[in-house]
């Protein structure tokens, strides 16, 4: 009988700790690492890894693979857009947004949520999801029961849960507050959810994200008051974390508020998130001044997103500019209704004022930042990538600007006649969107209260994949412009991220710890081109983009992802908070 399962020969382990890297051999047994160094020994598998990097499984703190790890076999047990790049943990239930505790009358309407939040087709959840529970411990069961290949830690969505006590409607209409007895019964579920393993709540405040008929959220309207009440909570289990999505809150709440969160939970807060948008060039440098100052008080830390935010789109997908009044309304509905709404010149005013000087507090500044504008798009950098109608085939590859030049039009119109023509399935690519700046991503992705994530992965499958991102981090921004060593960048990858969100059994490399391991290539490392898969559950498609360079990928000691290619192996599990102590 060999001695070990897995046998990792002469790589360069960099173990998640920022010791300095040292060539060597991890060996594994039963799941766990049971010896690194010169070890001796037979195994039933050995991998020589000279000249490639061991180190630990990455974790991504913000997903929505929500739906799609609880179809089990139908539809994405490895959470691909994340797990192809190295990504061995992910935390689910963020922004607020999930699937638990949700009544079997009340499915169909959280589907719809998540569909307009988040851009996940609702066929495909109506196809892909068992929905064999009920409650927040019963989703974490049946997640176990699913297959996994792959970690999930799940924090506890607060709008279903608020929607649970109070009603879909009155959860999410200003005018109504929560009663006393609602607050104790919302603080119930929230302690139930903790005693099942929960990683603590989550929540958004970002009008981005908008319920399945535009309006309002529940965490929208929900007071300061009641968000401190489940911080107690949290207080009390002394465990886990809060997440947050920032914005311009209904009540005015701004950065401030987090460390409210934060002092009174005594947990961390990870809100997002830091990024470099051209429109509002200063921002960044407010929230990494906030955070440096409210840090000394309690910890609050800013997710960053490392990777350009370029994706490609088509008007037929709703919830993109919900944030934008006009456009939020001119949205809602059918498709036909909806293309009839983008058709009528009388909306087109009030579509060109919130798109080009829509005032707002931009997400993540505190309450008294300037008012500034956002502008959704760059016309200069949106290019018509496809089109249906051959008489429409010349425009294919010019930018939106060109366009209007030559037809006399203004940006806007140019945009929505072409795609009211094309039956709102025109084909948009959008380049340099946000984090264009090379020097100011520098910054921030040094800056020691960032943290790396915020993939979004398993939302807007059609025009977003972030997923790419620790691939990127390694390749573009360690490798080639060494703007940090390759311990640092792993600490941050796995280690830094877990102690924010509340893992405390994975994320670094050392005896006794489960084997969540990436083998890979450094000078091979790149994200492959943008493709499309027909993958999803119904038959529909879903843009991805893999990885070069990954040799093997290991979740609690097998094999998911040799080469790129899947082993098939389910060796993964639900994460329980009650697990890791502190």
């Amino acid at each position: 009988m060999a001695d070990y399962d897995l046998l990792l020969k002469n790589g360069t382990i960099v173990d998640g700790l920022r010791m300095p890297a040292f060539r060597g051999d991890i060996a594994i047994r039963g799941g766990k690492i049971v010896a690194i160094g010169n070890v001796q020994g037979s195994a039933t598998r050995v991998i020589d890894a000279t000249g490639q990097i061991v180190a630990p499984g990455f974790i991504d703190i913000h997903t929505h693979y929500d739906a799609a790890l609880s179809g089990g076999s139908k539809w994405d047990q490895y959470a691909t857009l994340s797990g192809w790049h190295g990504v061995t943990s992910v935390a689910i239930g963020n922004c607020g947004f999930g699937f638990a505790p949700v009544r079997p009358e009340d499915r169909e309407r959280a589907m719809r949520r998540m569909e307009r939040t988040e851009s996940i087709p609702l066929s495909c959840m109506q196809a892909g999801m068992k929905w064999d529970w009920v409650t927040f411990p019963e989703y974490l069961d049946s997640l176990d029961r699913s297959g996994l290949g792959i970690n999930a830690a799940s924090l506890v969505p607060y709008s279903p849960l608020r929607a649970w006590v109070m009603g879909n409607d009155a959860a999410r209409d200003p005018k109504y507050t929560a009663k006393p007895e609602q607050v104790a019964q919302m603080k119930h579920l929230l302690k139930e959810g903790l005693e099942a393993g929960g990683f603590g709540f989550s929540a958004s405040f970002s009008m981005a994200n908008r319920d399945y008929d535009g309006g309002y959220l529940p965490t929208h309207v929900a007071p300061r008051e009641e968000f401190l009440e489940m911080a107690k909570v949290l207080r009390d289990f002394n465990r886990g974390s809060i997440e947050w999505t920032m914005g311009h809150a209904l009540q005015g709440l701004g950065m401030d508020f987090l460390l409210e969160l934060a002092t009174t939970s005594g947990r961390p807060v990870n809100w997002n998130a830091v990024i470099y948008d051209p429109t509002s060039p200063n921002t960044w440098k407010q929230q990494l001044q906030w955070m440096e100052n409210a840090y000394r008080q309690a910890p609050v830390l800013g997710v960053n997103i490392c990777t350009p935010i370029e994706f490609e789109f088509t008007l037929e997908t709703i919830g993109l500019f919900d944030q934008l009044p006009a456009w939020n309304e001119a949205t809602i509905g059918t498709l036909a209704e909806r293309k009839a709404k983008l058709a009528d010149p009388a909306r087109r005013p009030a579509m060109k004022a919130n798109m080009e000087k829509a005032p707002t507090v931009m997400p993540g500044t505190a309450p008294d930042s300037e008012q500034g504008a956002i502008r959704m798009f760059r016309w200069d950098r949106t290019v018509v990538d496809s089109v249906q109608l051959p008489k429409n085939l010349a425009l294919k590859g010019r930018t939106i600007e060109e366009i209007a030049r030559e037809q006399g039009k203004h940006p806007i119109d140019t945009l929505l006649d072409l795609s009211v023509e094309e039956d709102l399935k025109a084909e948009f690519a959008m380049q340099d969107f946000i984090n264009n700046n090379d020097e100011a991503l520098t910054t921030i992705l040094k800056h020691p209260l960032t943290l790396v994530g915020s993939s979004d992965g398993g939302a807007h499958t059609k025009f977003l994949t972030l997923g790419r991102y620790p691939t990127h981090f390694l390749a573009h921004w360690v490798r080639d412009r060494k703007i940090m060593s390759l311990e640092e960048a792993h600490w941050r990858l796995s280690t830094m991220v877990g102690w924010a969100i509340g893992i405390r059994d994975r994320g670094w490399l050392r005896e006794g710890m489960p084997a969540d391991i990436v083998v890979y290539d450094l000078e091979k490392l790149a994200v492959r081109p943008m493709e499309t898969l027909q993958d999803l559950p119904d038959g529909d498609w879903r843009r991805v983009q893999k990885a070069d360079g990954y040799s093997h990928i290991i979740v609690n000691g097998q094999i998911t992802f040799e080469n790129g290619i899947c082993s098939g192996a389910l060796p993964g599990k639900v994460l329980r908070s009650y697990e890791m102590g502190a």
